[in-house]
């Protein structure tokens, strides 16, 4: 890969986050965990990414609010969201506001690993 993509992943469970992490470093990307919708809005400020990896249930905020944050800072971020549980409603509003796509629990690698060399695909084209 001649330029690394940088991508954020949260999940409010360490284990999966700093696993993503791991897996995707391992496949050459830039991956940095963090396990709340807050730290992941404070990392961003100084570290922006590419791809924004995000569970949609946490405690201190849902996927939709975070990626409404992160958009604020990084208007051309891409979001995909991933889920354990049925959150209909919260995937609706997280597609109507531009997210990418939802990936199920347990994630499945080949399939987030093909989302993310598929980036400058799906990644909004400059003005």
């Amino acid at each position: 890969m001649s330029e690394s993509i940088s991508i954020l992943i949260v999940d409010d469970s360490q284990s999966i986050a700093s696993t993503l992490a791991d897996i995707l470093e391992l496949k050459g990307y830039t991956a940095h965990a963090v396990n709340s919708g807050t730290e992941a809005l404070q990392m961003l400020r100084t570290q922006p990414a590419d791809i924004l990896l995000t569970d949609i249930r946490m405690p201190d905020m849902n996927g939709v609010e975070l990626y409404r944050a992160a958009r604020k800072m990084l208007p051309k971020l891409v979001a995909l969201f991933m889920t354990a549980y049925s959150a209909d409603d919260i995937i609706q509003e997280g597609m109507a506001e531009g997210i990418k796509a939802v990936i199920t629990k347990p994630v499945d690698i080949d399939l987030l690993l093909s989302m993310c060399s598929a980036y400058q695909y799906i990644l909004p084209q400059a003005d």
